[in-house]
């Protein structure tokens, strides 16, 4: 019984998280770029997106470019593993992440393309390397 009420919270955000993304899906396929003229994805309206914990999570990756998810799981300790995954697939699935692994560990690398509109955008403060 003590499972009930966080598995069902955690199906209804997965659920909303989903939706969310094939809105955003809908909406870029919508904005092709022979009907905009443009080839950049618009990351800033979709960083909007961003619950305060997703926000924190991406801006770390934006400073380290790619992390494991032990590393990840030692960053954002106070946050319980399960909700850390949904919340690093929910940034996979807006495709500011892409999830890879390497010597049998689950890295998130930050998006290439997001990674090069970041490092232009001189408005988005990145640690020195």
């Amino acid at each position: 019984m003590d499972f009930v009420i966080p598995g069902v919270a955690l199906v209804v955000g997965i659920g909303i998280g989903y939706g969310i993304a094939l809105a955003l899906a809908k909406r870029e396929s919508d904005n092709t770029p022979a009907a905009t003229g443009s080839t950049n994805t618009d990351w800033w309206n979709i960083r909007q997106a961003l619950t305060g914990t997703q926000l924190q999570i991406l801006q770390h990756m934006e400073e380290y470019k790619q992390v494991s998810i032990t590393g990840l799981q030692e960053k954002f300790s106070f946050i319980p593993d399960r909700e850390l995954y949904y919340r690093l697939e929910q940034i996979v699935l807006m495709q500011f992440l892409v999830r890879e692994r390497k010597e049998g560990e689950v890295y998130y690398v930050l998006n290439p393309d997001y990674s090069g509109t970041v490092e232009d955008d001189k408005t988005v403060m990145l640690a020195s390397e």
